[in-house]
């Protein structure tokens, strides 16, 4: 018996959710999911919202919103990554990394994790599972009463 493998494929050997959608589709979804976060990021510390996903999940949301440059800053230039990062993580109660430009990139490219991007899980969730606010679901209000 004869077992080929390949190595270092550029192809990924799962297919992701979004590339099977059309590109309005994504294009779209991009503007909802920049828009949906927008609105998570713009809320209070005080309101106790905590992250459930990784922290490598909302650096690459992040990442995400901040390619869109749909984000911008009090003079109407787009809002950088380092302050999206920062309003994130002080929203969500998720410690700052280091260099999320590295935890980016890493999600991007997920080496050995069988796992989809977060735009493609925001996708499904969005598309498939018919689910309007798919931020929803990985966040979590603690203390409320």
């Amino acid at each position: 018996m004869t077992i080929f493998i390949e190595m270092n494929s550029e192809a990924r050997h799962t297919t992701e959710y979004a590339d099977t959608l059309t590109r309005e589709q994504r294009t779209r979804a991009r503007e909802i999911m920049a828009g949906q976060f927008a609105e998570l990021i713009a809320r209070s510390p005080a309101e106790n919202l905590y992250w459930q996903e990784s922290t490598t999940d909302l650096m690459d949301v992040a990442h995400e919103v901040y390619m869109t440059e749909m984000l911008v800053d009090g003079q109407g230039r787009p809002c950088g990554f380092g302050p999206i990062v920062r309003r994130a993580c002080a929203v969500l109660h998720v410690p700052t990394p280091a260099n999320p430009y590295s935890m980016a990139f890493n999600a991007r490219n997920r080496k050995g994790v069988r796992q989809m991007s977060m735009f493609s899980r925001f996708c499904w969730l969005m598309y498939f599972k018919g689910i309007r606010q798919p931020f929803n679901g990985m966040v979590k209000r603690v203390g409320e009463g």
